[in-house]
This record gives C-alpha cells, structure tokens and sequence, in this order.
C-alpha cells in the first residue's frame, strides 16, 4: 500500500516510528518519536492531524507564525501545505493520515454535498481538547496491529477525520442531526452477521455495507439503537461466548482463537479488563464446590 508522504519525509530524517496502522488506501494513523532534527514537508499530496502526545515544548515550525509544541497541542497540514521544523529535544507524537477523497467522501455520504473543492486549513500548535483526548484517551489506548481493535481504531480515525471536517475546513457542510437507530430487521442482520464472524477480524465497513449504510451514519445508528459503538458490542460478543466456553475443557489459547482475540495473552488481558479476573481464575471459580452448590 502507498504510504503518506509526511510519512516517508519522517522515515527520511531518522524518527522512531513506534506503531503504524494502514485501514484503506489512503487512511492510517501512526505514533513517533523524535529528537534533534530538522525536517520538511512538501506538498504531501494528503491531509495530516498531528496531536503530541509527550513533550514538543522544543520544537518549533521554522516558516511558521511562531510558537512552540506541547503535550496536547494539535497541528493541522494539509495536502498542498509546505512545512519545515526543527526539533531539539525528544517528543513523541501521534498522526492520522487521509485523502482530499475522504473529505470528500465526507461531503457528499454524510452531508449529501458536493465535497470537491473543501480545504483544510493549514494551523500549528493549537489548542484542540477534543481532537487531543480524543487520540490520547481512546486511540491510543489501542493496541493496533491485534484484529480485534482494528474496528475501535477504524471508528476513532473516521471521528478525528469528522471533527477536522468540522472544525478545520473551510466552508464545510453541517453534519445532519441524528434522525433515529436502526430499523430492527437491520439490527438482526447486522447481529447474525457479527455472531458468523466472531473469529474473524470484522471491520466497521463491512457491517455498514450489511446495513446498507455509511461508516458515518451506520456507526452513530448503531449507538443510538444498542446504546454502545460497534467495536464495543463486539467485544461483548465475544467475551459472552468465551464465558461459555470456559465452562468446558478447552484449552484457553483454543478458546482465544475461537473468539477472535489474536492471542491467548490478548485474550487475558481484555477478560481481565472486563471481569477482574483472568479466564483461568473465572474457569477455577466455576469448578469450585462454592460455585458448583450455590
């Protein structure tokens, strides 16, 4: 897959990539570190979000307004915008990555406007709370390369490019009011098909096109009718069924792949979270005398 140009002028320059995470052509996010350097971008050909994550009170944008970074600060750069920045001491930072086309495709799914000539608006080191606790508090939380957070991270990336449409482009549409959930027919299709797929690594597009719907509207219509995200009815799904299977003598790295986690220690770690107890202690539990007479 093509990779973004911002990314590729970081990879140039010697920064520490931490994670990288592609989720269509044109679409990914990724997380850096980065010190002592000098770096420039040049007409990237894509839109990137910068939010920093540790540090940059030491980096400054040379052809820029003035300023410094910081631990929440947020740059925006658009596709045709050219940059140069000198850095002198370590931070760490996160990117979203997208295309003229998913703005674009923004307009015209979500708006049902024409989406073509929309730009971003090229901004350094602003305050952006939403747009920085968003990837702090939620995207970063996840861990990207296992299949079972691809959804989460899908979702989050499709909000953070919402809120740059929103709130960092010029003459954007207004997003629609929500009008209503799902229609319960729908509903039923959509939880079929997540019931057939709990093993497989599942996306939000794909069960927008079961819904007959964008990622957009599908994903906020979903909410509205089940009272959560996707990715977190999911992985309810799939923790319900691994409590079943636990009741039985399967070995628990069987178990974790059955259930769609990426490992057996993925697996433990998300039981754990949910439960307060790790999938050998809740199977313990159940075949304890307590358990078994109660």
């Amino acid at each position: 897959m093509k990779r973004a140009g911002v990314f590729d002028a970081l990879v140039s320059t010697g920064a520490r990539l931490e994670d990288a995470c592609w989720l269509e052509p044109g679409l990914g996010v990724a997380s850096w570190r980065n010190c002592y350097d000098q770096t420039r971008y040049h007409k990237p050909g894509h839109h990137t979000v910068s939010v920093y994550l540790q540090g940059g009170e030491q980096t400054e944008r040379l052809d820029g307004p003035g300023g410094h970074g910081g631990t929440g600060k947020v740059c925006i750069m658009p596709d045709h915008h050219r940059s140069e920045w000198l850095v002198r001491e370590e931070f760490r930072f996160f990117h979203l990555y997208f295309t003229p086309a998913h703005l674009t495709r923004i307009a015209e799914e979500v708006c049902d406007k024409e989406g073509r000539h929309l730009q971003l608006v090229d901004k350094t080191f602003i305050d952006d709370p939403l747009a920085a606790a968003l990837v702090q508090t939620q995207l970063m939380k996840l861990e990207w390369q296992h299949g079972i957070d691809k959804m989460a991270l899908s979702h989050g990336a499709w909000m953070l490019m919402l809120h740059a449409y929103r709130h960092h482009t010029l003459e954007a549409p207004g997003l629609p009011p929500l009008r209503g959930g799902l229609a319960p027919a729908v509903i039923r299709r959509v939880q079929e098909y997540l019931l057939a797929h709990l093993a497989e690594p599942v996306t939000l597009a794909e069960l927008a096109q079961e819904a007959g719907l964008s990622e957009y509207h599908f994903a906020r219509m979903f909410a509205q009718s089940l009272g959560c995200p996707p990715h977190r009815y999911l992985l309810e799904l799939r923790l319900k069924r691994a409590k079943q299977l636990l009741a039985g003598n399967e070995p628990l790295a069987s178990i974790a792949i059955q259930c769609g986690f990426s490992s057996q220690g993925h697996f433990g770690n998300r039981f754990r979270e949910a439960f307060g107890l790790s999938p050998g202690q809740w199977r313990a539990q159940l075949s304890s005398p307590c358990h078994r007479h109660a």
